[in-house]
């Protein structure tokens, strides 16, 4: 199967304490948001990889991407993450499947890739998480309602993988109904369909904090020896 993956990448480094985009901070000397890409342009069954950026940093990102040939396109993205992707979606050629990607995301593996690559050709829609490690409580200001049996959650990650139309349908269906949702999967199932679940890693993670840089740090660390 081959497919088009979408990287929103407009994200602040607010959270950080950083007056600038987190995707543009370099582990070693590479910026995040090239690393995740060269995930994707490393991957043979991905044709095209399409970015949503930040107006003004257009010409950064097309910098820090040099000689990855697979970047086909940087779209100026909207107000929040779902519009970026809806914009992107709707400016690209249609491709048999999509992946959406987090742009602070750089440790994805191959073999999640492969896992999600066959699941999304039998069942269309297809997330990929991993079980918390810690235990879960439902809470209602300070007081608990009840716990949650970890078995029956996971955390989710990306990449999610959807055929084309049928997300380009959900996207559609979020706008003429206004709905605000976290991820893609959810407009997915505001339609009534299924959305399976792949597994993905712990290293897997999404750059948000000061704390996340350095656990990435010890991934490449890791990956190194």
């Amino acid at each position: 199967m081959k497919y088009t993956v979408i990287i929103p990448a407009a994200g602040m480094g607010s959270r950080m304490h950083m007056d600038y985009n987190k995707v543009f901070i370099r582990l070693g000397d590479t910026p995040i948001i090239r690393m995740t890409v060269e995930k994707f342009e490393a991957d043979p069954d991905c044709e095209a990889i399409h970015l949503a950026g930040r107006k003004g940093e257009m010409d950064t990102l097309w910098e820090m991407l040099q000689g990855c040939t697979k970047v086909k396109g940087i779209h100026e993205g909207g107000r929040e993450r779902q519009h970026s992707i809806h914009n992107v979606l709707g400016a690209i050629e249609p491709a048999d499947y999509v992946f959406v990607h987090d742009g602070a995301r750089p440790f994805v593996s191959q073999h999640t890739l492969d896992d999600l690559k066959a699941s999304v050709e039998m069942h269309q829609a297809v997330i990929c998480g991993v079980k918390p490690k810690d235990t879960l409580k439902r809470i209602s200001g300070d007081e608990v309602e009840e716990t949650i049996d970890r078995a029956s959650v996971i955390a989710v990650h990306t990449p999610q993988a959807f055929q084309y139309d049928l997300l380009m349908r959900a996207y559609q269906n979020a706008a003429e109904k206004n709905l605000s949702v976290t991820d893609d999967s959810m407009m997915v199932e505001a339609l009534g369909k299924r959305v399976h679940v792949t597994a993905s890693t712990y290293d897997n993670i999404k750059i948000t904090t000061e704390e996340d840089l350095k656990v990435a740090e010890s991934i490449m660390k890791k990956g190194s020896e």
